[in-house]
Formats: C-alpha cells, sequence, structure tokens
C-alpha cells in the first residue's frame, strides 16, 4: 500500500538554499512532480510534465486507473502557472472541466476536497483501492520507484519550507484557480461582497449577455449573496444550488475567497440531466400502462394528506374498486383487449375527478380514489355511485363493444383507520364484501366485516393443508332402484373434519374450494380416493355399484382433466363402466361446443354422464337432445314439497317424461318419507336416494349396510 515505509520521501541529497531573501527554495532549483499511483494492477510512478492529466478508468484519459470503482473519468489534474515564479503547480479537481462530478469523489490526505492545490506527500484516495501520492523530485533521474535503502533528494527541512510556500501561493492563487477560467467551456463568475461583478469568464458574457447590465437582479445571482454569508462568517466552504433560467436549469457552485473577499460561482447547464431525473422518477412512481400514480405515488401521497387531515381534523376516504369480471374479459378477448378497457376506464375517469383526489392504479384491475375534504360516509357514498354511473356507458376496445360494473369498499380516516396500511386493508374488506353481494355495489366498511374476512382468510389457509392433514373425508349415500328392490349405486360426498368447526358439510367448504382454485387439487384427491375404495369393495366380494362423483366446473375445464382422469383409473385399477360423473347444467352449458367433444370423450371411456340438479339452472332443450348424458338427478328443492305442492309435481312429471322420452335413466334425490318415495314411483320414477333409506355414511359403514342389505320397497 501507500503507506510503505519504501514509497515515502526520504533524505539522499541536501539542497543548498541561498539565503538571499527574494530568492526562495522554488526559483532556486529545478523541480520535477510525479504521481506514484497504486492500484489493483500494482504500483507505478508517471512525471507530471504536460499542462493538464484526465484520471479514471476510462482508456482514453491521461491517467488510467484499473479499477471498476472508480468513475470513467474520475478527476482532473490541471497546471497552475504561478506569475513571478519559477515552477508551476498542480491542481486536483473532482471529476471533468465541464462540472461533473466523480461518483465517489476524492480523499485528500483523508478529507473529501473538491479541488486541492497539491503539496509534496499528499496522498489522494479515488475509492478504497485505488491511491495516489504526489512527490516532488530534485532529481530526473529518481523517477523510477524508490527501494528501500533509496529516497528521493530533498531534506525535511527544504520539504517543510516548499510547502509553508505552497500554502502561501495556495492563498494567492484561489482567485484564479479555475482551471484556466478564460478557457472553460462553463461560466465563471465572481462578485464582491456587495454583490457587483468583478469577473465574468467568456463563457459566462456569451452565455448570459445581460448580466453585466442587469447586475445582481440578474437570475444568477438573485438572492446568492444573502446566502454567501454563510461563507463569510466561515460556518461552511462552498454550498450549491439550482437556479431555473428561460426554462433552463443550472447548477452552482459558490465558494468565498478568502484572501481577495471575492465570492466565485461556477456554472453548469443540468438541464437535461434534470429532465432524465424527472423521467426516472416519474416512472418509478406512475403506473407504465395508464399513467396513473402507482401504489408507491399512493402511499406517500395519503401519507401526506393524513398528516394534514389530523392537523386541520379532516376527513379522508379510501374507495378500494375493481371491474367485475375482468379477468373473463382478459381470458376471453385476450390481454391486449383487457389493456385497452384499462386505459379507456382511466381516461374516463380522470376527467371527472376533483383536483385535490387522487385515482390511482394498485395493480391488475384494482385502482383506489383518495377523496379528502370529506364531510360524511354519505359523500364518499355519492362519489362511489358517481364513479358507478361513468363507467355504465360501454367501452369499445379493439371492435368489441364492454360493459363493465365495479365493487367498491370505503374506508373513513379516522374512523376506520389512522394509517395508510389500516386504510388500504379496511376498504379491500368492504370491497370484497360489495362482491359477495352480487358485484356492481359499494359498501362502507364495518368492524363486522373484518371479523367475516379473518375467519374466511383462517379457513381458506386452514383448507390448503386439509389434504396433507387428512382432514378430508369421503361419505357415501346408498341411491336405490325400487323395482329391483336394492341399492344399485352410490353417490360419493365431501366432508371435512376441521379441527375446531368439526365436520363440516360440503356446503360450508366447497364454494370457498371454487373460488380459491382448491377445488381441482381436492376433486382429483376426491377421484383417486373413491375409485380406489370401490375397486377395494369389489375385491372384497360386494356387488359392483354405479359409483357417482360431483365435477366442478373448474376441474371439468382443466386442458388435462381426460388425462388425468384416465391415469387415476389405470393406477386404481377401477371399471370406468360402474363411474358416473355428477355435472350440473351450469357446467354443460358452458361454451356448449367444448362440453359436448369432452362429454363424447368420456362417454367412449365408458364414463356414465349424469346431469344434477336438473331444472335449477338454465339447460337449453334444443341442446339437451345432443348431450351425450345418461341420467338426469331430479334436485331435492323439487322433492321437498311434492306431497302438497301442485308445481313440484308438475315440474317432476315433466322431468321424467322427458328423461323416459330420452331413454334417459332418472334419480331422484332428498326422499325422506315413503309419501314422497311412492308419490314419485307413481309418476315413473324408481331410482332414488335419500334419508328414507339411508344417510350419508363412512366406507367401512357402507360395506356393513350392503352386507346386511335390508329388503326394500
Amino acid at each position: 500500500m501507500l503507506d510503505n515505509p519504501s514509497l515515502r520521501l526520504g533524505v539522499r541529497e541536501v539542497l543548498q538554499v541561498p539565503h538571499k531573501e527574494d530568492i526562495t527554495l522554488l526559483e532556486d532549483k529545478q523541480l520535477y512532480q510525479f504521481l506514484l499511483v497504486e492500484d489493483i494492477q500494482g504500483v507505478r510512478r508517471i512525471l507530471l510534465n504536460s499542462t493538464s492529466y484526465s484520471i479514471g478508468r476510462n482508456p482514453s484519459n491521461g491517467i488510467v486507473l484499473y479499477s471498476n470503482l472508480v468513475s470513467r473519468q474520475h478527476a482532473t489534474l490541471q497546471r497552475v502557472p504561478m506569475p513571478k515564479k519559477s515552477i508551476q503547480l498542480f491542481r486536483i479537481i473532482d471529476g471533468n472541466l465541464q462540472g461533473e462530478r466523480s461518483k465517489n469523489g476524492i480523499l485528500i490526505n483523508g478529507k473529501r476536497k473538491l479541488s486541492h492545490l497539491l503539496a509534496h506527500g499528499d496522498e489522494i484516495v479515488f475509492s478504497k483501492d485505488t491511491k495516489a501520492l504526489y512527490q516532488v523530485a530534485s532529481n530526473f533521474t529518481e523517477a523510477s520507484v524508490p527501494s528501500d535503502d533509496a529516497t528521493i533528494a530533498i531534506s525535511e527541512n527544504e520539504l517543510a519550507v516548499f510547502n509553508d510556500e505552497l500554502a502561501v501561493i495556495n492563498d494567492e492563487v484561489m482567485s484564479r484557480l479555475a482551471s484556466i477560467p478564460e478557457l472553460n467551456p462553463n461560466p465563471i463568475i465572481e462578485i464582491d461582497l456587495e454583490g457587483d461583478i468583478t469577473y465574468l469568464n467568456p463563457a459566462a458574457m456569451q452565455q448570459f449577455p445581460n448580466i453585466d447590465t442587469l447586475g445582481s437582479q440578474h437570475p444568477t445571482l438573485q438572492g446568492l449573496l444573502s446566502r454567501a454569508t454563510s461563507l463569510q462568517n466561515g460556518n461552511q466552504d462552498f454550498f450549491v444550488r439550482e437556479v431555473e433560467i428561460n426554462e433552463r436549469v443550472i447548477e452552482q457552485f459558490v465558494h468565498f475567497i478568502q484572501c481577495s473577499d471575492l465570492i466565485r460561482i461556477y456554472v453548469a447547464d443540468i438541464t437535461e440531466r434534470k429532465r432524465s431525473q424527472e423521467i426516472i422518477e416519474y416512472q418509478a412512481s406512475h403506473d407504465s400502462l395508464t399513467g396513473l400514480p402507482n401504489r408507491q405515488y399512493m402511499n406517500e401521497f395519503l401519507n401526506l394528506a393524513l398528516a394534514q387531515a389530523e392537523r386541520t381534523a379532516e376527513q379522508i376516504a379510501v374507495i378500494f374498486f375493481d371491474l367485475d369480471r375482468f379477468k373473463l374479459i382478459n381470458d376471453s378477448l385476450g390481454h391486449s383487449t383487457g389493456d385497452m378497457l384499462l386505459k379507456a376506464v382511466c381516461d374516463r375517469l380522470v376527467h371527472y375527478l376533483p383536483k385535490d383526489d387522487l385515482l390511482a392504479r394498485w395493480g391488475g384491475d384494482e385502482f383506489i380514489l383518495v377523496l379528502r375534504h370529506v364531510t360524511s360516509p354519505e359523500q364518499a357514498l355519492k362519489v362511489a355511485q358517481k364513479v358507478t354511473k361513468i363507467l355504465e356507458p360501454p367501452f369499445i376496445c379493439d371492435g368489441h363493444e364492454l360493459h363493465i360494473s365495479t365493487s367498491m369498499g370505503i374506508s373513513l380516516y379516522p374512523f376506520d383507520g389512522k394509517d395508510v396500511d389500516t386504510l388500504m386493508k379496511n376498504a379491500d374488506v368492504a370491497m370484497y364484501r360489495a362482491k359477495g353481494n352480487g358485484r356492481n355495489n359499494c359498501q362502507l366498511y364495518k368492524s363486522v366485516m373484518h371479523e367475516n374476512t379473518f375467519k374466511r382468510l383462517s379457513m381458506e389457509n386452514r383448507l390448503c393443508k386439509a389434504i396433507e392433514n387428512d382432514e378430508l373425508l369421503v361419505y357415501y349415500q346408498p341411491q336405490v332402484n325400487l323395482e329391483l328392490g336394492k341399492v344399485v349405486g352410490v353417490e360419493a360426498l365431501m366432508r371435512w373434519q376441521h379441527h375446531t368447526l368439526g365436520l363440516l358439510p360440503p356446503s360450508q367448504f366447497i364454494p370457498l374450494a371454487e373460488e380459491t382454485g382448491l377445488i381441482v387439487s381436492i376433486g382429483y384427491w376426491l377421484l383417486r380416493q373413491v375409485c380406489a375404495q370401490s375397486h377395494a369393495w369389489q375385491l372384497a366380494g360386494l356387488p359392483p355399484l354405479r359409483l357417482g362423483v360431483n365435477l366442478s366446473l373448474r376441474q371439468f375445464r382443466q386442458k388435462d382433466f381426460i388425462e388425468k382422469l384416465s391415469q387415476i383409473l389405470e393406477e386404481t385399477g377401477f371399471d370406468p363402466h360402474f363411474l358416473d360423473l355428477e355435472l350440473t347444467e351450469s357446467i354443460v352449458m358452458e361454451d356448449i361446443e367444448e362440453s359436448v367433444t369432452r362429454l363424447r370423450r368420456l362417454r367412449d371411456m365408458g364414463i356414465s354422464l349424469s346431469i344434477d340438479d336438473f331444472g335449477t339452472g338454465y339447460s337449453s332443450l334444443s341442446y339437451l337432445k345432443s348431450l351425450p348424458i345418461n341420467v338426469l338427478k331430479i334436485d331435492q328443492s323439487f322433492v321437498r314439497d311434492i306431497t302438497e305442492n301442485l308445481y313440484d309435481q308438475a315440474i317432476a312429471i315433466s322431468i321424467i317424461t322427458l328423461a323416459h322420452k330420452l331413454k334417459l335413466n332418472v334419480i331422484a334425490e332428498g326422499i325422506e318419507t315413503k309419501e314422497q318415495m311412492e308419490l314419485l314411483r307413481s309418476f315413473g320414477c324408481h331410482e332414488m336416494q335419500g334419508y328414507l333409506f339411508n344417510r350419508p355414511v363412512p366406507p367401512a359403514e357402507l360395506a356393513e349396510f350392503l352386507i346386511a342389505q335390508p329388503v326394500l320397497w
């Protein structure tokens, strides 16, 4: 390192200093100046014999520093002529002569400097792995790196005289250190303590032609003298300020020259740099698609608004909203159309936004509206309703006419939270309550919503681990044929053994599984369980039974569903002719052509297909005749009051008659009384299931029931 004694100056030759008072050591003898540089490539000594050097890692520099930690042009060495002296000195400047400073700066003898007149022995630090030592020698032959026993010829006493004299010279030339001001391409201005201009370099006169006339009233000098008093008092060495002049931004580096009571201003045009910074800052705080403020900007805005509202005792409303069923638009029409819709929505809303309020994109199709100066919850609700009205007219995107609605949630400061996170969370909770109420509406936050949301989140988290923790169970309910007088099939029904809530029926967790997508993994688990169980029953000697399994829309729409089902059948050894997949009307009727194709593939595998809860959906009878199905199931809602309700009887008769005409089997669900059973049998329905015959039971209990199967009606 540069602290190695072998690299320091020592005494080898004593200079004879004349006793004449008007001749200095510097004038007496020719001295040579060197820069001893140490970087990752080692140590090298450079003789300084040019008027200037650029220093940095760019190979085009006069002095190249081999380190990635230094700037491309890190510093500049500038020879400073000394009037009335026989020598010339070197000044090191951070950055280049155009006013662009280095990234890390430079340290001179451990202190950060922007500019420094070098004295013998000064250490310059460019980075943690790159340093330099400035040396003065009386003999040119000392240019090589000295060994331990060879040092440069100048005595310590003479070195002290040399450095003292440099210190005097430093004060004398501070007023003209500007790296040859006449040649500097940037303006340099000097004023006295009265504010009168004492010097302008050519660049200053060219860029500010009226500065001499306006004097201290010129924009570059306005307000400068009052700030410069801190320099005169010695409170600071310099300051930097920015000034705007005719849409240009200039940076001024201002320092005080004590020996001449002058204030010097170095000027650099940083307009392009400021514009680049503004572009970068804008991109960091705004959404690239819509141009709206993004989440970061919204957080900063709302924090400031809350701080002001605390002082003024005002209310603030946070409205969280998204576009209902936006995912359907993205999936069916493509993301480009979805992006066009998002931009069109934003363009329409910003025209109605009050100046003090903020509309921001939270992410995806979610938006935040921050309303300031709110006086009541009703005022926030009116704004939300106005947003709904604004979005009612259709949007034309890529030739498609799109109608949208929104679900909105509102939280109010200070009642529903006093910080950004709490207000956002509660507005989000209220929005999901709006979705739960049928979408296209707005809800104010209430504390009970948070409790319900927490319960739902807790159940969702627990459901994710239900399979892993063996908490899911399968129960089986027999299906009987009255003509044969025996059990001909079973329907598999899910149960969840919750750790705190006990045994839960499907109605309490299947909708959540559908919404979160967990139904897909749960559905495959169910198929594998019931196929393996049914195969085991057959191996145990029980009669083969038709196995009914409910199928979800998400699972049916999986591209690889049929392949995975085939794999499960093969792995479990279960005969597909005994498998009956039960689908709702809504599953079958969504994308009817694709549904028919898939259903036919399943039929070709030997699998039976049923329409569950027939009559409760929106199936078209014109399609029903072409669907490759085997069974229609009468929903229990038509069975519950069938003995008293003539309308239920008419519907049941219609379904049974339709099934017979189409050569389909028909099963009635929810049979609880003999009267219901006999009435449906009289209508021609001979297969039924319900509590009258047996409730859903675990596998072992069902096996016992089948072995001791009683005589059925």
